[in-house]
């Protein structure tokens, strides 16, 4: 598993007194300390068994408290909250209940963590301990000090109980970052059919307007680009095969951005299905990222190649090639800097090193076209394929978006080409289905997808 102090938040500080008389009140239980029935409890496997309903929750390498995955809880809005779910697992009344996760917070008080019960017909129990649905909390980092720490709740379903969700909730009026993992919950059963449940009301989300489309002088061409690809306990995560398998279904192309580290120990498993996917010719594999870990400098994180010496960047360069060509059989011409923090994707070091790695021809850049990268392409050896933000698979972080998508394609009639971005791990089936829209939308204006390094050889007019 992956430990603290329970610290609750000032402005729910009443749930002290009742999650005290609860641990008071219940009796010792026998469990089996090795039963865990929540779905995908480190978030190995992405966002399966998880319901994500915002744009602030991502399941992200760096919020890995052991394992290679964790959730992360960005929330910058004053106004809101952040909101993911388990998926739902039976229960009886009466039955003693612990919850244990990690946690880590650059603030005290700032994340909650709740139990939710609910009927046989899935209706909310208003239990008097909920107070109107306010739920079992139990959240907060020890004095916010960016520090790992255990929590635990012990709770008993109430009278009327069937089943219990984990909610995962960041308090409105609060913002910060708060990493979670590696949840535990003893005495619940099997997990149910659906995991869809809301203790409390979401906004509806108002239909778009609709778009006009001034013309075109020809159709666009589109890089599909997607990040973070890596080996999971031996093999590809199922996200990754549903999203090869409906680019060959629909005979188009894709790019797809590895992570390194993990080419180290890999599985024949992992490499055949990449060498499979590149023999179809539908794919190209890019160099993403070594680890794709974010770095503490002076107090302040940075990304992995933004403030690294240049001896240290041009290393991860170097042996990722070198692990590309022995496991997979062939170095990467194309590079896409990963984030994690808002602060650069680059610097003046990572300009040095593409420049200099014999093998780098396409640089997907992760801003618009700026001066260093005008330097450099300039020189000829790097082509620089720039982004349009507004025109992009995700508004946020693992949320397509297709309305939004449309929105800024038709602010752009002049633009030749468009790298779109995605994070298929994050992908729960509704927002498979918005990338899946926007395909669509994509097909019918007739747009050519095509890999990187082709279009790199072969621009657009040319």
């Amino acid at each position: 598993m992956k430990h603290a102090t329970p610290q609750l938040p000032r402005q729910r500080s009443w749930f002290n007194f009742l999650a005290f008389t609860v641990l008071l009140a219940l009796p010792a239980c026998a469990q089996n300390e090795n039963a865990n029935p929540v779905v995908n409890p480190g978030f190995e496997d992405g966002a399966n068994g998880w319901l994500i309903k915002d744009s602030m929750s991502t399941v992200v390498p760096e919020a890995a408290h052991e394992g290679k995955m964790g959730l992360r809880i960005s929330d910058q809005d004053p106004k809101g909250g952040s909101s993911v779910f388990s998926s739902k697992l039976a229960v009886t009344p009466a039955t003693a209940l612990k919850l244990s996760f990690w946690e880590k917070s650059d603030k005290p008080g700032f994340l909650g963590v709740y139990l939710y019960f609910y009927t046989e017909s899935g209706q909310l129990i208003n239990d008097p301990l909920q107070r109107a649905g306010a739920g079992h909390p139990v959240c907060g980092a020890k004095d916010g000090d960016g520090q790992w720490h255990q929590f635990t709740l012990n709770a008993a379903a109430p009278d009327g109980a069937a089943s219990v969700a984990l909610w995962i909730h960041s308090f409105g009026g609060s913002v910060g970052i708060a990493d979670v993992d590696d949840f535990s919950l003893e005495g619940a059963g099997a997990r149910l059919a659906s995991q869809e449940s809301a203790p409390v009301a979401m906004a509806a989300v108002p239909a778009a307007a609709p778009v006009d489309l001034p013309p075109r002088k020809a159709p666009p061409k589109i890089i599909i680009k997607v990040d973070d690809l890596r080996q999971v306990d031996g093999k590809v995560n199922g996200l990754w095969i549903k999203f090869a398998e409906f680019i060959k279904s629909r005979k188009i192309k894709a790019n797809i951005g590895i992570i390194c580290e993990t080419l180290e120990t890999t599985t024949p498993e992992y490499t055949q299905w990449i060498k499979d996917q590149q023999a179809t010719g539908l794919f190209e594999f890019w160099f993403h990222a070594w680890d794709h870990n974010t770095h503490l400098e002076n107090g302040e994180q940075f990304n992995e190649f933004n403030n690294r010496p240049y001896e240290e960047q041009r290393k991860r360069f170097e042996r990722s090639q070198q692990l590309a060509v022995e496991k997979l059989g062939f170095p990467f011409h194309t590079f896409g800097p990963p984030g994690g923090v808002a602060t650069p994707c680059f610097d003046a070091n990572t300009i040095r090193v593409m420049d200099e790695d014999p093998n780098m021809k396409v640089w997907l850049y992760p801003v618009p076209l700026d001066e260093p990268g005008k330097q450099l392409a300039a020189k000829g050896k790097v082509v620089i394929l720039d982004r349009v933000w507004e025109v992009n698979i995700e508004s946020k972080v693992g949320l397509p978006d297709f309305d939004k998508f449309v929105a800024g394609y038709a602010k752009h009639p002049e633009r030749e080409y468009f790298v779109i971005q995605g994070h298929p791990m994050h992908w729960a089936p509704d927002r498979f289905d918005n990338f899946v829209k926007i395909i669509d939308f994509l097909t019918e204006q007739k747009a050519e997808f095509v890999l990187a390094s082709e279009y790199a050889a072969h621009p657009a007019g040319q």
